[in-house]
């Protein structure tokens, strides 16, 4: 025989769960098209490659780098228009899941297809030959790429073995979102929707940055608003393909 008691207290909870999803549904954003697939780019005065995805509605753009570093993130002027702020970590964390899925692909699909060092040759083999400059840059940058490739390994070899890395929470200058950082990525961003309520588009998209930088997330390619390369110690150095190439070649005069 069933029990009224269960049966009534079951039937609370249905209609009280229905109120929910009601209510959370009012405050969503209306459906948009799926999620922009991520486009291949060049970051940086070297054109290293890079990812750029945004969220299905259009509010936030994430370009990484090929290491999975953030370049640039950009929010539209009129964002509210869109989306209310307590949505806003959502899109951030859709546009930047994409680019990064994209940026794991790709990096993936180069290792595996990258090719064995080419052997020197010998003095049996005739004369020495004098290579080119861009023979030298060429091998400059295959030598650096089986490096950092080389490391990468190695790190995800000791990163597998050790005990997972607990999430950490990030947050950046002016603490609209609070990033959720786990094993070099961000898995999630909570909006502070009542600061974001006032909050001008130029200082979000500077908050999501110094956020990321906070995190060891920041590509050293890291753009300004003008398109240049924006000075940031914590990233590193942009590269010169050709200068480094002329010192290995050379030797540090």
């Amino acid at each position: 025989m069933t029990d009224p008691v269960a049966s009534a207290n079951t039937l609370d909870a249905g209609l009280e769960a229905l109120r929910d999803i009601s209510a959370r549904l009012d405050r969503a954003p209306e459906p948009q098209a799926l999620p922009t697939v991520a486009e291949p780019v060049l970051v940086g005065t070297g054109h290293a490659r890079g990812f750029r995805a945004s969220d299905r509605t259009g509010v936030v753009t994430i370009t990484l780098d090929e290491d999975l570093k953030l370049v640039e993130a950009t929010v539209l002027d009129h964002w509210k228009d869109r989306v209310e702020p307590a949505f806003l970590g959502e899109a951030l964390t859709e546009a930047y899941l994409s680019a990064l899925d994209a940026a794991v692909q790709a990096r993936s699909e180069r290792l595996a297809s990258e090719p064995p060092p080419a052997e020197a040759p010998g003095d049996a083999d005739g004369p020495v030959v004098v290579p080119t400059l861009d023979e030298v840059v060429a091998a400059a940058r295959a030598s650096r790429e089986r490096n950092e490739n080389e490391r990468l390994r190695q790190q995800r070899e000791r990163a597998s073995a050790a005990e997972p890395e607990a999430p950490r929470e990030v947050r950046g200058s002016f603490g609209y979102l609070t990033l959720r950082v786990q094993g070099g990525a961000m898995i999630s961003a909570t909006p502070n929707a009542s600061a974001l309520d006032n909050a001008g588009t130029a200082n979000i998209q500077e908050d999501i940055e110094a956020a990321f930088g906070n995190a060891g997330l920041k590509s050293p390619h890291a753009v300004s608003e003008s398109g240049s390369v924006r000075p940031d110690k914590a990233a590193g150095r942009e590269f010169d393909d050709e200068e480094d190439a002329w010192q290995g070649f050379h030797g540090n005069d």
